[in-house]
C-alpha cells in the first residue's frame, strides 16, 4: 500500500489552501496598491528611467484612475471569492456533530479579522515603508492585471462616475 496524503484529506485541505491564496492576492493588490500610490513625484521620475520594472511602474502611474480601478476590481474579486469559500466553510463546521454552536460565529470572525489585517493593514503598512523597490517588484504583474482589464475598463470608469 503506498503511504501519503489520501485524497480525502487534500480535497478537505483545499479550501484552506484557496483560502490561503487569496490572502496572498488580496494583499498584493493591497500593497501594490499602497506602494505606487505612495511614491512621491520625484520618485516616479526616477523610476521612468529605470529598469523595465521601473518603467512599467513609472507607465502605470500615468494614468491613476485606470491602475485604480483594476486594483480595486482585483481586490474585490479577490475578497468576495474569499468570503464565498469562508462562508461555506463556516457552514460545513457548524453542520458538524463535534462543532460548538459558536464555532461558526468564531471561524467567520477569524476570517474577516484574517482578511483585514493580513491582506489589508500589513501589506499596505509594509508598502509604504518601502514603496519604491516594492513599485518595481509588482510592476509586471500589475501590468498584466491591469491589461486584462482594458475591455472592460470603459464600464469599469463609467461606474465609477457615477
Amino acid at each position: 500500500m503506498r503511504k501519503g496524503v489520501s485524497l480525502e484529506v487534500w480535497l478537505n485541505l483545499l479550501p484552506w489552501l484557496i483560502l490561503a491564496l487569496l490572502v496572498a492576492c488580496s494583499a498584493f493588490f493591497s500593497a501594490s496598491e499602497a506602494a505606487l500610490f505612495y511614491l512621491t513625484q520625484e520618485e516616479r521620475n526616477r523610476l521612468a528611467t529605470g529598469n523595465r520594472a521601473q518603467r512599467a511602474a513609472a507607465l502605470l502611474l500615468k494614468n491613476p484612475d485606470r491602475l485604480l480601478s483594476a486594483v480595486l476590481f482585483w481586490n474585490l474579486v479577490i475578497n468576495i471569492t474569499y468570503f464565498a469559500i469562508a462562508a461555506k466553510i463556516g457552514l460545513q463546521l457548524s453542520q458538524q456533530a463535534s462543532a460548538s454552536p459558536s464555532t461558526p460565529f468564531f471561524f467567520a470572525a477569524g476570517s474577516l479579522l484574517t482578511i483585514i489585517f493580513c491582506s489589508e493593514m500589513l501589506p499596505k503598512s509594509i508598502a509604504v515603508l518601502s514603496a519604491r523597490h516594492l513599485a518595481s517588484l509588482v510592476s509586471l504583474p500589475l501590468s498584466l492585471a491591469v491589461r486584462v482589464l482594458d475591455p472592460i475598463m470603459p464600464g469599469l470608469h463609467f461606474v465609477h462616475l457615477v
